[in-house]
């Protein structure tokens, strides 16, 4: 409850500050004004009903149309609530900024006009830009990550990644065969899955999942849990992963022999799992019992924060996802103070650490300074 309170009076500030700055500096009609202030209300209600709608498992066609409007409407809005912050900025120091004498007040006016134009008209060409970037299907990008002692059989090994597909009201079945299209292109040697596959319920959205199941791989396809698989039927959803084909490990590894080499596996659940499960407390050492000796470790991990387990148990590598590499301008600045390794690839005291921009997407689709992902990783 203290959430959806914080939520909405958030959420309220936001709308409401856009909507008035839509208003305010224009003459339009009191009947006019009132229509304007009708539509921003039922904009600000969208959210909060797309809220208890997914509370109360509300799941059919009708619902997935509202939930795409909702959040899309919530994307814009704050994009145009950055905006017109800015221009705020602007003309409070147009107003205190000293003038020259020989300098007409007339142009001061004019400039800093041209600019709040310029400004909201950026606003309106970001947002059409980021759906389009948002909706389109995951590009493949190709990191060739490097490691001083890397066995000879392991390099070229071909690691495919996705993460964060967010399968359910907006992200469909074709969607996910385009992935699954993608990654058997590049013939991977094993895939992996760091979380987050689906919003809702199995019985509504497991369809969708279905394409998965046709994935090719040499060594398998490993899946790791997220936070969204706690938030709405974890067993269903980790069942039917388990049904198209992925090895769900929590708090387990998986021993490859690659030629004469091995490469270890590890999958650990998302670090907020025990708040939820207890028994999907994150227990690295547990998992790495018996395989300490492996050639190459590497560890599947939801969160980028699990990098300080990584580097105590001697993990080469780490791949992550969750940061959606903050998704759109501005939130990426937000997020990175949360998760200063927010997307790509980082090193951290001898550990390596990759981190997907996410495939899918969640809340507004819209993307702007990031690119849906699936990773194609090769040891080298």
């Amino acid at each position: 409850m203290k959430f959806f309170i914080i939520f909405s009076i958030v959420l309220f500030l936001l709308y409401f500050y856009t909507g008035w700055k839509f208003i305010i500096p224009n003459s339009y009609s009191i009947s006019v004004n009132i229509g304007f202030c009708l539509i921003f209300l039922m904009l600000y209600l969208l959210p909060i009903a797309t809220f208890f709608m997914r509370i109360n498992r509300v799941e059919n066609q009708y619902s997935d149309y509202f939930t795409w409007i909702s959040y899309l409407s919530l994307g814009i809005f704050s994009i145009l609530f950055f905006i017109f912050i800015a221009i705020d900025i602007i003309t409070i120091l147009t107003k205190i900024a000293p003038i020259k004498q020989n300098f007409n007040p007339q142009r001061k006016v004019f400039l800093g006009l041209s600019v709040k134009t310029i400004l909201a008209g950026f606003g309106g060409i970001f947002s059409i830009y980021g759906i389009i970037n948002g909706l389109r299907i995951p590009e493949i990008i190709t990191k060739k990550i490097s490691f001083k002692k890397l066995p000879s059989a392991l390099k070229n090994f071909k690691i495919a990644h996705i993460t964060d597909l967010h399968v359910g009201s907006q992200i469909k079945a074709e969607m996910v065969q385009s992935v699954v299209d993608k990654i058997n292109s590049i013939n991977p040697d094993i895939v992996v899955f760091t979380g987050d596959a689906a919003d809702g319920s199995v019985e509504n959205y497991g369809r969708e999942m279905e394409p998965l199941r046709n994935i090719k791989s040499k060594y398998g396809n490993y899946f790791v849990t997220g936070n969204h698989e706690y938030y709405s039927d974890l067993k269903g959803w980790l069942d039917k992963l388990s049904e198209v084909g992925f090895q769900i490990l929590i708090n387990q590894s998986q021993l490859l022999e690659v030629g004469n080499s091995s490469l270890l596996v590890t999958g650990i659940p998302d670090r907020t799992a025990k708040y939820y499960v207890k028994s999907h407390k994150a227990d690295i050492k547990k998992a790495l019992k018996g395989y300490e000796d492996s050639d190459f470790k590497l560890l599947l991990a939801h969160q980028p924060k699990d990098i300080e387990h990584a580097i105590k148990f001697g993990y080469e590598l780490q791949l992550s996802g969750h940061t959606h590499g903050g998704q759109y301008i501005p939130f990426n600045f937000f997020v990175s103070l949360a998760h200063p390794f927010l997307k790509g690839l980082h090193e951290k005291d001898g550990t390596q650490i990759y981190i997907n921009q996410g495939t899918g997407f969640w809340g507004p689709s819209i993307r702007i300074g990031t690119v849906p992902e699936i990773t194609e990783i090769i040891l080298s």
